[in-house]
């Protein structure tokens, strides 16, 4: 049996599903749950919400309930429990009432997630239920981030999406996603996000080295993006260079509006990138981040070295840039010569535990003498 029993015949078949579950007759011995899983369709699409309120939802929450039908019992496809089967077609029909019917769906239900969990792929949304949460419909953007890298860290979907923010929201156990139409992203949803500092960076950047102690002294929340070995123009295999890691949603940035984004590093592209290509897509990540925070502060830090070499170089290229993006420039240059940080390098170009300690409060009070000018 295939998802285009959704079409005409979706009451009967619907109906007669859900009275064989309640009846026990569904044939495939599934268990139910302690309590009814409950199939969520929003009795209207939900109001759009201001940024940072709670959202109004008023979903009408039905249970699988005996239908009086002339229509004999469905049975689930071959791997599909009688209840995760009785509650999405019951979900699929009920989006019917309310004038918002699935599209038809493409394969039978896929019930191979651990927990136990199905999913039933419908054009450019996939329902998901679970004997935790119940039966949500994820937009596939969403769905796709979710099964790619979210799942384990954000549990199941306990809402379908919903207006919030001007963007749509889809909650799950452990947090939120966001779609943002104007830029054709998923994104994180993070209620502080407005006391935030993103940050782009290499592997001088993270929550434990002078980076982010910085920031945090600062009063920051450091969100560190990026990854050790990455550059404007450098991937590291895993990860790839600042703009294409953007591009390709690598990373998950925080939606709505930080207090600061900080561009960090070009240490790694001092092997062999040129000039021209570094300045390239250093532009083109300054202006998808402008993009995607039109209204948050930004800084171009450079690279931390002694004052020459290639690193001085790129630090001086990446002041330019900055002059050119009309941005404010922070420049580590001899950062390691002028404060004596040199002395606490771990392999000649990482600083040990002692030298993050000592440079943290020094990015610190230099970033503080920027963000203390007017914003240009």
């Amino acid at each position: 049996m295939t998802g285009k029993i959704i079409g005409p015949l979706r009451r009967a078949l619907a109906a007669a599903a859900v009275l064989a579950f309640a009846a026990g007759a569904a044939g495939c011995g599934a268990a139910a749950p302690a309590g009814p899983a409950a199939a969520e369709i929003p009795a209207s699409p939900p109001a759009e919400q201001p940024a940072g309120e709670p959202p109004v939802r008023d979903p009408v929450q039905i249970t699988a309930k005996p239908v009086d039908t002339n229509a004999g019992p469905v049975p689930p496809p071959a791997g599909v429990p009688a209840v995760a089967w009785a509650a999405m077609l019951r979900f699929a029909e009920l989006r019917g009432d309310a004038g918002r019917p699935l599209a038809e769906a493409s394969a039978d239900p896929d019930c191979s997630l651990p927990g136990p969990g199905c999913t039933w792929s419908h054009g450019a949304e996939t329902v998901v239920w679970s004997a935790a949460s119940g039966t949500r419909a994820l937009r596939t953007e969403v769905f796709t981030r979710w099964m790619a890298s979210g799942r384990t860290q954000l549990g199941w979907p306990t809402s379908s999406e919903y207006r919030f923010g001007g963007d749509y929201r889809t909650d799950f156990q452990k947090g939120s996603l966001m779609y943002v139409p104007r830029l054709g992203r998923v994104m994180a949803y993070d209620p502080g996000v407005e006391k935030s500092a993103v940050v782009i960076g290499d592997s001088q950047a993270g929550k434990d080295t002078w980076v982010g102690k910085g920031l945090a002294s600062l009063g920051f929340a450091p969100v560190i993006l990026g990854a050790g070995g990455t550059g404007y123009t450098r991937g590291n295999g895993t990860v790839d260079s600042y703009p294409e890691a953007l591009e390709g949603e690598e990373w998950l940035l925080p939606w709505g509006k930080p207090a600061l984004v900080i561009l960090q590093g070009g240490g790694n592209d001092a092997f062999g990138p040129s000039n021209q290509a570094i300045r390239h897509n250093a532009i083109q990540l300054i202006r998808e981040i402008r993009r995607t925070y039109p209204e948050s502060r930004i800084v171009v830090a450079g690279v931390i070295g002694s004052g020459s070499g290639r690193r001085g170089e790129i630090d001086d290229l990446m002041r330019r840039v900055a002059a050119e993006q009309q941005l404010e420039f922070l420049s580590l240059k001899d950062w390691w010569s002028r404060y004596g940080l040199g002395s606490k390098l771990d392999d000649g170009v990482h600083l040990t535990k002692a030298g993050h300690d000592a440079a943290a409060p020094v990015f610190a009070r230099e970033l503080k003498g920027i963000l203390d000018r007017p914003r240009p």
